[in-house]
């Protein structure tokens, strides 16, 4: 699937100064890059008394492999009863923990023995986890190959196409940006989707003035 942004810029003659600016169109075009996830990422939850630091959240996943490091997020949650009374106040801690996806089995079940063990000390501390989604690791983005030639023929088609309804000619190209890799984040216990997308941008002189 190919999606492409294309923005138009076409300046005119500086009249008032009696001087001619370049006459430009700038064209970006994108791609998804046909790259499979290799992480599966946990979505892992601490809930605590008030009275416990952001130490004692990361103290609680210990043999987890979570550390500081992970921290997404902290909010407070109100607990109701059912009058609706306020009963309990807790401070909620997440964090996100990327795996291997041939490592999710084994990820889940050490999670479930932490969880286990901080139950055992009765401290007011609950652990949650879930599988937030999947994603491309850095290591796996970064030996992404963006297929520049690809790209060039998208800008290419496009510009002309933009430059024909406006009644001029294509020239030169002017100048070009360089491929990128990103991703999309999703949320906690959501399902994110991370998709490594190769862009390009390229600025062509317009002729026919």
């Amino acid at each position: 699937m190919i999606k492409r942004v294309i923005a138009f810029l076409l300046t005119a003659a500086g009249l008032a100064f009696g001087q001619a600016t370049t006459n430009s169109i700038t064209v970006t075009a994108s791609r998804n890059a046909n790259v499979q996830p290799d992480q599966v990422v946990f979505g892992v939850k601490v809930d605590a008394p008030l009275t416990a630091s952001r130490d004692d959240a990361v103290s609680a996943l210990q043999g987890s492999g979570i550390t500081l490091a992970n921290l997404t997020g902290v909010t407070t949650v109100q607990q109701y009863d059912s009058k609706g009374q306020a009963t309990v106040s807790l401070i909620e801690w997440t964090f996100s923990l990327p795996v291997a996806i041939a490592d999710m089995k084994s990820t889940i079940a050490l999670l479930s023995t932490v969880q286990t063990s901080n139950a055992q000390k009765n401290n007011g501390i609950a652990i949650s986890f879930g599988v937030q989604g999947t994603q491309v690791s850095p290591q796996a983005q970064q030996a992404l190959s963006c297929a520049l030639s690809d790209l060039i023929g998208d800008a290419n088609a496009q510009a002309q196409k933009m430059a024909s309804a406006a009644g001029k000619g294509l020239g030169p190209l002017l100048a070009m940006g360089s491929a990128t890799v990103a991703s999309t984040p999703g949320v906690l216990f959501a399902s994110p989707v991370y998709t490594p997308v190769c862009s390009l941008t390229v600025k062509y002189q317009l002729t026919g003035f």
